[in-house]
Protein backbone atom coordinates (compact mmCIF):
# COMPACT_ATOMS: atom_id res chain seq x y z
CA UNK A 1 0.00 0.00 0.00
CA UNK A 2 1.77 3.45 -0.80
CA UNK A 3 0.35 6.65 0.14
CA UNK A 4 1.83 10.13 -1.30
CA UNK A 5 1.71 13.31 0.14
CA UNK A 6 0.22 16.48 -1.64
CA UNK A 7 0.71 19.05 1.48
CA UNK A 8 3.12 22.27 0.44
CA UNK A 9 6.48 21.63 1.18
CA UNK A 10 6.40 24.61 4.21
CA UNK A 11 3.61 22.49 5.72
CA UNK A 12 4.84 19.20 7.65
CA UNK A 13 3.79 16.05 5.86
CA UNK A 14 2.62 12.93 8.25
CA UNK A 15 1.03 10.87 5.43
CA UNK A 16 2.37 7.20 5.42
CA UNK A 17 4.46 6.67 2.73
CA UNK A 18 5.55 3.23 2.20
CA UNK A 19 3.75 0.19 3.72
CA UNK A 20 4.80 -3.69 4.20
CA UNK A 21 2.90 -6.23 5.03
CA UNK A 22 5.10 -9.92 4.12
CA UNK A 23 3.83 -12.98 5.69
CA UNK A 24 5.83 -15.90 6.88
CA UNK A 25 4.86 -19.50 8.44
CA UNK A 26 1.73 -17.48 8.93
CA UNK A 27 2.71 -14.36 11.01
CA UNK A 28 2.44 -11.25 9.94
CA UNK A 29 5.56 -8.95 9.92
CA UNK A 30 4.55 -5.22 10.14
CA UNK A 31 6.17 -2.15 9.05
CA UNK A 32 5.55 1.20 8.39
CA UNK A 33 8.54 4.03 6.84
CA UNK A 34 7.65 7.39 6.07
CA UNK A 35 9.99 9.52 3.92
CA UNK A 36 13.84 9.27 3.82
CA UNK A 37 16.11 12.19 3.79
CA UNK A 38 19.07 10.45 2.42
CA UNK A 39 17.96 7.47 -0.39
CA UNK A 40 21.19 5.58 -0.61
CA UNK A 41 21.98 1.95 -0.34
CA UNK A 42 23.18 0.88 2.68
CA UNK A 43 26.40 -0.84 3.13
CA UNK A 44 27.47 -0.22 6.60
CA UNK A 45 26.65 -0.74 10.24
CA UNK A 46 27.34 1.78 13.36
CA UNK A 47 26.44 1.26 16.63
CA UNK A 48 26.59 3.16 19.86
CA UNK A 49 25.71 1.90 23.58
CA UNK A 50 23.48 4.30 25.55
CA UNK A 51 21.67 4.38 28.70
CA UNK A 52 18.91 7.16 27.87
CA UNK A 53 15.11 6.18 29.16
CA UNK A 54 14.86 3.94 31.78
CA UNK A 55 12.46 1.54 30.87
CA UNK A 56 13.82 0.59 27.94
CA UNK A 57 16.12 -2.55 28.05
CA UNK A 58 17.92 -2.45 24.86
CA UNK A 59 20.13 0.17 25.27
CA UNK A 60 22.26 0.31 21.61
CA UNK A 61 21.70 2.43 18.54
CA UNK A 62 22.61 1.28 15.29
CA UNK A 63 23.95 4.30 12.74
CA UNK A 64 23.25 2.29 8.94
CA UNK A 65 25.84 3.79 6.74
CA UNK A 66 26.30 4.41 2.99
CA UNK A 67 29.26 3.44 0.85
CA UNK A 68 30.68 6.70 1.14
CA UNK A 69 30.48 6.49 5.20
CA UNK A 70 27.04 8.83 5.40
CA UNK A 71 24.25 7.55 7.88
CA UNK A 72 21.15 6.93 6.33
CA UNK A 73 19.57 6.12 9.06
CA UNK A 74 19.53 5.16 12.61
CA UNK A 75 17.43 2.56 14.84
CA UNK A 76 16.88 1.19 17.91
CA UNK A 77 15.36 -1.98 19.64
CA UNK A 78 12.85 -1.07 22.22
CA UNK A 79 11.67 -4.18 24.54
CA UNK A 80 9.27 -2.83 27.35
CA UNK A 81 6.24 -3.45 28.85
CA UNK A 82 3.37 -1.47 28.84
CA UNK A 83 0.67 -1.82 30.82
CA UNK A 84 -2.69 -1.29 31.50
CA UNK A 85 -6.08 -3.18 33.38
CA UNK A 86 -3.55 -4.15 36.00
CA UNK A 87 -1.83 -6.25 33.25
CA UNK A 88 1.31 -5.66 31.23
CA UNK A 89 2.45 -7.06 27.75
CA UNK A 90 5.66 -6.68 26.14
CA UNK A 91 6.54 -3.97 23.88
CA UNK A 92 8.47 -5.25 21.42
CA UNK A 93 8.81 -2.92 18.35
CA UNK A 94 12.21 -1.15 15.87
CA UNK A 95 11.72 2.19 16.12
CA UNK A 96 13.87 4.29 13.05
CA UNK A 97 14.99 7.80 12.31
CA UNK A 98 16.78 10.30 9.80
CA UNK A 99 19.94 10.75 9.68
CA UNK A 100 18.18 14.23 10.84
CA UNK A 101 16.63 12.65 13.80
CA UNK A 102 13.43 13.06 12.12
CA UNK A 103 11.22 9.80 12.67
CA UNK A 104 11.49 7.41 10.01
CA UNK A 105 8.80 4.63 11.11
CA UNK A 106 8.81 1.25 13.14
CA UNK A 107 8.72 -2.16 12.32
CA UNK A 108 7.56 -5.17 14.47
CA UNK A 109 9.47 -8.46 14.51
CA UNK A 110 7.92 -11.41 12.72
CA UNK A 111 4.43 -12.62 14.36
CA UNK A 112 4.59 -9.65 16.93
CA UNK A 113 1.61 -7.51 17.18
CA UNK A 114 0.30 -4.29 18.97
CA UNK A 115 -2.63 -4.52 21.21
CA UNK A 116 -4.96 -2.06 23.02
CA UNK A 117 -6.28 -2.39 26.97
CA UNK A 118 -8.65 -4.96 25.81
CA UNK A 119 -5.77 -7.08 24.18
CA UNK A 120 -7.45 -7.09 20.64
CA UNK A 121 -5.00 -6.21 18.28
CA UNK A 122 -4.14 -3.15 16.07
CA UNK A 123 -6.26 -3.25 12.99
CA UNK A 124 -4.56 -2.11 9.67
CA UNK A 125 -6.22 1.27 9.91
CA UNK A 126 -4.84 1.31 13.67
CA UNK A 127 -0.88 1.23 12.79
CA UNK A 128 -1.46 3.74 9.93
CA UNK A 129 -2.69 5.97 12.58
CA UNK A 130 -0.61 5.33 15.07
CA UNK A 131 2.47 6.32 12.28
CA UNK A 132 0.58 9.71 11.64
CA UNK A 133 0.83 10.33 14.86
CA UNK A 134 4.43 9.66 15.50
CA UNK A 135 5.15 11.11 12.42
CA UNK A 136 4.25 14.55 14.00
CA UNK A 137 6.77 16.14 16.13
CA UNK A 138 3.93 19.55 17.22
CA UNK A 139 1.83 16.86 18.89
CA UNK A 140 1.10 18.07 22.72
CA UNK A 141 1.50 14.22 23.24
CA UNK A 142 4.73 14.39 25.39
CA UNK A 143 2.66 17.13 28.01
CA UNK A 144 0.77 14.57 29.17
CA UNK A 145 1.06 12.74 32.76
CA UNK A 146 1.20 9.46 33.20
CA UNK A 147 -2.29 9.37 35.25
CA UNK A 148 -4.04 11.63 32.61
CA UNK A 149 -2.60 9.19 29.67
CA UNK A 150 -4.15 5.82 31.76
CA UNK A 151 -6.97 7.83 32.11
CA UNK A 152 -7.89 8.14 28.25
CA UNK A 153 -6.43 4.50 28.10
CA UNK A 154 -8.74 2.91 30.35
CA UNK A 155 -12.21 4.60 29.96
CA UNK A 156 -14.47 4.14 27.38
CA UNK A 157 -15.10 6.93 25.18
CA UNK A 158 -18.67 7.22 26.07
CA UNK A 159 -17.99 7.56 29.47
CA UNK A 160 -15.74 10.51 29.63
CA UNK A 161 -17.98 13.36 30.94
CA UNK A 162 -16.80 17.48 29.98
CA UNK A 163 -15.12 18.03 33.80
CA UNK A 164 -13.17 15.13 35.01
CA UNK A 165 -12.71 13.54 31.81
CA UNK A 166 -12.06 17.31 29.57
CA UNK A 167 -8.06 16.44 29.33
CA UNK A 168 -8.80 12.95 28.04
CA UNK A 169 -11.63 14.19 25.29
CA UNK A 170 -8.49 16.49 24.20
CA UNK A 171 -5.84 13.48 24.62
CA UNK A 172 -7.97 11.25 22.37
CA UNK A 173 -7.16 13.54 19.45
CA UNK A 174 -3.14 12.55 19.65
CA UNK A 175 -3.77 8.91 20.54
CA UNK A 176 -4.76 5.33 18.89
CA UNK A 177 -7.85 5.16 21.16
CA UNK A 178 -7.61 2.43 23.28
CA UNK A 179 -3.97 2.33 23.06
CA UNK A 180 -2.93 6.01 24.80
CA UNK A 181 -0.16 4.41 27.10
CA UNK A 182 1.12 2.82 23.56
CA UNK A 183 1.24 5.84 21.57
CA UNK A 184 2.59 7.64 24.58
CA UNK A 185 5.66 6.15 25.52
CA UNK A 186 6.50 5.42 21.82
CA UNK A 187 6.14 9.06 20.86
CA UNK A 188 8.17 10.33 24.17
CA UNK A 189 11.39 7.87 22.73
CA UNK A 190 10.53 9.01 19.12
CA UNK A 191 11.42 12.98 20.52
CA UNK A 192 13.35 12.37 23.64
CA UNK A 193 17.19 12.42 23.72
CA UNK A 194 17.42 9.51 21.32
CA UNK A 195 16.62 12.51 18.66
CA UNK A 196 19.28 14.57 19.82
CA UNK A 197 21.99 12.05 20.26
CA UNK A 198 21.19 11.13 16.69
CA UNK A 199 21.61 14.53 15.39
CA UNK A 200 24.78 14.86 17.33
CA UNK A 201 25.96 11.71 15.43
CA UNK A 202 25.02 12.90 12.39
CA UNK A 203 26.92 16.41 12.45
CA UNK A 204 29.77 14.90 14.21
CA UNK A 205 30.05 12.64 10.67
CA UNK A 206 29.23 15.29 8.48
CA UNK A 207 31.12 16.73 5.38
CA UNK A 208 30.06 19.73 2.70
CA UNK A 209 28.87 16.90 0.31
CA UNK A 210 26.55 14.85 3.36
CA UNK A 211 25.25 18.79 3.98
CA UNK A 212 24.46 19.40 0.40
CA UNK A 213 22.40 16.21 0.33
CA UNK A 214 20.55 17.29 3.52
CA UNK A 215 19.13 20.58 2.18
CA UNK A 216 18.69 19.10 -1.21
CA UNK A 217 16.36 16.88 0.20
CA UNK A 218 12.75 17.03 -0.34
CA UNK A 219 11.40 17.32 3.34
CA UNK A 220 10.79 20.84 4.49
CA UNK A 221 12.18 20.09 8.08
CA UNK A 222 15.07 18.33 6.91
CA UNK A 223 16.45 21.53 4.40
CA UNK A 224 15.82 23.47 7.49
CA UNK A 225 18.22 21.34 9.72
CA UNK A 226 20.59 21.44 6.99
CA UNK A 227 20.46 25.39 6.68
CA UNK A 228 21.03 25.45 10.94
CA UNK A 229 23.75 23.42 10.52
CA UNK A 230 26.10 25.82 8.29
CA UNK A 231 24.06 29.25 9.69
CA UNK A 232 27.13 31.67 10.54
CA UNK A 233 29.81 29.11 9.04
CA UNK A 234 29.21 29.33 5.13
CA UNK A 235 32.74 29.97 4.93
CA UNK A 236 33.70 26.44 5.78
CA UNK A 237 31.56 25.03 2.68
CA UNK A 238 31.85 27.13 -0.26
CA UNK A 239 29.98 24.36 -2.61
CA UNK A 240 27.04 24.64 -0.61
CA UNK A 241 26.88 28.74 -1.08
CA UNK A 242 25.03 28.30 -4.69
CA UNK A 243 22.28 25.93 -2.43
CA UNK A 244 21.99 29.20 -0.43
CA UNK A 245 21.83 32.05 -3.00
CA UNK A 246 19.27 29.83 -5.14
CA UNK A 247 16.82 29.28 -1.51
CA UNK A 248 16.68 32.54 -1.11
CA UNK A 249 15.36 33.07 -4.03
CA UNK A 250 12.59 30.57 -3.30
CA UNK A 251 9.48 31.10 -3.90
CA UNK A 252 8.59 29.38 -0.58
CA UNK A 253 8.42 32.94 2.16
CA UNK A 254 9.38 30.10 4.78
CA UNK A 255 12.72 28.80 2.95
CA UNK A 256 13.81 31.98 1.73
CA UNK A 257 13.67 33.25 4.94
CA UNK A 258 15.60 30.88 6.44
CA UNK A 259 18.10 30.61 4.16
CA UNK A 260 18.77 34.32 4.41
CA UNK A 261 18.95 33.80 7.83
CA UNK A 262 21.65 31.73 8.03
CA UNK A 263 23.67 34.21 6.91
CA UNK A 264 26.49 36.69 8.49
CA UNK A 265 27.88 40.02 6.68
CA UNK A 266 31.46 37.40 6.19
CA UNK A 267 29.81 35.54 3.72
CA UNK A 268 28.93 38.60 1.47
CA UNK A 269 32.42 39.12 0.85
CA UNK A 270 32.64 36.76 -1.87
CA UNK A 271 31.42 38.81 -5.26
CA UNK A 272 30.11 36.07 -6.71
CA UNK A 273 27.89 35.07 -4.09
CA UNK A 274 26.91 38.74 -3.07
CA UNK A 275 25.52 39.50 -6.89
CA UNK A 276 23.74 36.24 -7.04
CA UNK A 277 22.15 36.90 -3.29
CA UNK A 278 21.27 40.70 -4.56
CA UNK A 279 19.54 39.27 -7.60
CA UNK A 280 16.42 38.69 -5.86
CA UNK A 281 16.38 41.55 -3.85
CA UNK A 282 13.89 43.53 -6.07
CA UNK A 283 11.08 40.44 -5.21
CA UNK A 284 11.54 40.42 -1.52
CA UNK A 285 9.42 41.85 1.12
CA UNK A 286 10.62 44.59 3.40
CA UNK A 287 11.40 42.03 6.38
CA UNK A 288 13.58 40.29 4.02
CA UNK A 289 15.18 43.25 2.03
CA UNK A 290 16.24 44.66 5.43
CA UNK A 291 18.11 41.88 6.85
CA UNK A 292 20.18 42.09 3.52
CA UNK A 293 21.06 45.31 3.72
CA UNK A 294 21.72 44.79 7.10
CA UNK A 295 24.22 42.31 6.23
CA UNK A 296 25.88 44.92 3.78
CA UNK A 297 25.91 47.29 6.56
CA UNK A 298 28.63 44.96 8.05
CA UNK A 299 30.27 43.53 5.35
CA UNK A 300 34.03 44.84 4.16
CA UNK A 301 32.87 45.00 0.85
CA UNK A 302 30.10 46.04 -1.39
CA UNK A 303 30.23 45.51 -5.00
CA UNK A 304 29.99 48.00 -8.09
CA UNK A 305 27.26 45.24 -9.06
CA UNK A 306 25.34 45.81 -5.94
CA UNK A 307 25.41 49.87 -5.85
CA UNK A 308 24.04 49.83 -9.79
CA UNK A 309 20.73 47.52 -8.34
CA UNK A 310 20.16 49.76 -5.25
CA UNK A 311 20.37 52.84 -7.15
CA UNK A 312 17.91 51.75 -9.85
CA UNK A 313 15.39 50.67 -6.73
CA UNK A 314 16.51 53.51 -4.75
CA UNK A 315 13.56 55.84 -5.74
CA UNK A 316 11.18 53.05 -5.32
CA UNK A 317 11.79 51.68 -1.12
CA UNK A 318 10.55 52.14 1.64
CA UNK A 319 12.21 55.24 3.75
CA UNK A 320 14.07 53.55 6.49
CA UNK A 321 16.18 51.28 4.09
CA UNK A 322 16.86 54.43 1.66
CA UNK A 323 18.03 55.78 4.80
CA UNK A 324 20.41 52.67 5.58
CA UNK A 325 21.19 52.31 1.93
CA UNK A 326 22.39 56.09 2.06
CA UNK A 327 24.51 55.00 5.23
CA UNK A 328 26.18 52.26 3.69
CA UNK A 329 27.13 54.65 0.69
CA UNK A 330 28.77 56.70 2.84
CA UNK A 331 30.61 54.29 5.02
CA UNK A 332 32.00 52.38 1.80
CA UNK A 333 32.52 56.07 0.30
CA UNK A 334 30.41 55.49 -2.79
CA UNK A 335 30.52 58.38 -5.18
CA UNK A 336 30.03 56.85 -8.83
CA UNK A 337 28.45 59.44 -10.83
CA UNK A 338 25.32 57.27 -11.01
CA UNK A 339 24.67 56.96 -7.40
CA UNK A 340 25.38 61.16 -7.15
CA UNK A 341 22.51 61.00 -9.86
CA UNK A 342 20.57 59.25 -7.82
CA UNK A 343 21.00 60.72 -4.44
CA UNK A 344 20.40 63.84 -6.09
CA UNK A 345 16.59 62.79 -7.07
CA UNK A 346 15.99 62.00 -3.57
CA UNK A 347 16.83 65.30 -2.45
CA UNK A 348 14.11 66.69 -4.25
CA UNK A 349 11.80 64.28 -2.29
CA UNK A 350 8.72 65.29 -1.10
CA UNK A 351 9.63 63.53 2.09
CA UNK A 352 11.66 66.23 4.14
CA UNK A 353 13.57 63.96 6.48
CA UNK A 354 14.62 61.91 3.14
CA UNK A 355 15.63 64.50 1.25
CA UNK A 356 17.41 65.68 4.38
CA UNK A 357 19.33 62.44 4.03
CA UNK A 358 19.79 62.58 1.08
CA UNK A 359 21.42 66.62 0.93
CA UNK A 360 23.93 65.26 4.39
CA UNK A 361 25.19 62.52 1.71
CA UNK A 362 25.54 64.94 -0.87
CA UNK A 363 27.30 67.26 1.21
CA UNK A 364 29.93 64.71 1.89
CA UNK A 365 30.83 64.76 -1.70
CA UNK A 366 33.73 66.96 -2.45
CA UNK A 367 34.11 66.90 -6.30
CA UNK A 368 37.46 64.85 -6.70
CA UNK A 369 37.14 62.78 -9.10
CA UNK A 370 39.77 60.35 -7.55
CA UNK A 371 37.34 59.65 -4.46
CA UNK A 372 34.94 57.55 -7.18
CA UNK A 373 35.26 53.54 -6.45
CA UNK A 374 34.46 52.57 -10.04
Amino acid sequence: MSFTCFYPIAVFCSVVLFHLKAFHAGNEEIKYMNEKTINLAVTGLSKKVINLEEDASVDTLYQYLSESGFPVHYARNIRTSVCFDNQCRLLDIKLFWNPTGRYLGFELPEGEYLSKHDHDPFTEEEYIRLNELLSDPDLPLGNFGYNEIMMASEVPKEEIDGISGATSKDLLEYVVEGAAYTTHKLYKIIYGETRELIADWTKSSSNEEFIGLIINSGNYRDKIWGLELVKGRLWMYPEIKRLIWELAGSDDYSLSEKAINTLIPRDLEDEMFQRELMAHFSKFDYGRRNWLIQLLKNTRTVFASTVRLLNGQLLDMEVPLVVEILEIYKKNGIRDEETLKAVTELSASENKYLAAKAMEYLNTYDGNPDLYIF
